[in-house]
């Protein structure tokens, strides 16, 4: 059997159990039961965190195409001069992974704006 026969045979296969898995009600999508919403949250160069009061399973941080400047993010560690995130304006940045604090920062005499939602796990 060819590399790509064995590819074919498994990948149909786990199109088999992923239906009956979802037919059965076994396998379902994740669902969040809290949600925290910053609009237009100012970020100067000395940088802002913002605690949240659940788990965070789903950040997103998005840069308005209409602001001045990026922003630098990290996620439960302060920004640094080398760990660190870019968002640029007009783009966004989704994290797919459980936080306690979120870290912002504009380049040095700059300052900037994110939107800023959060899904998660009430505690």
């Amino acid at each position: 059997m060819s590399e790509v026969e064995i590819l074919s045979f498994l990948k149909k296969a786990l199109g088999i159990i992923t239906k009956r898995l979802e037919e059965t009600g076994t396998l379902a999508s994740d669902s969040y039961t809290e949600h925290l919403f910053v609009p237009r949250l100012v970020v100067d160069d000395a940088g802002v965190s913002i605690t949240l009061p659940f788990t965070g399973l789903r950040i997103k941080v998005r840069v308005p195409p209409d602001a001045p400047a990026p922003v630098y993010i990290n996620i439960d560690r302060p920004v640094t001069d080398t760990e660190y995130r870019v968002v640029f304006p007009g783009t966004g940045y989704d994290i797919p992974r459980k936080a306690s604090t979120i870290y912002l920062k504009a380049p040095q005499g700059f300052a900037t704006y994110v939107d800023l939602e959060v899904l998660g796990w009430s505690s």
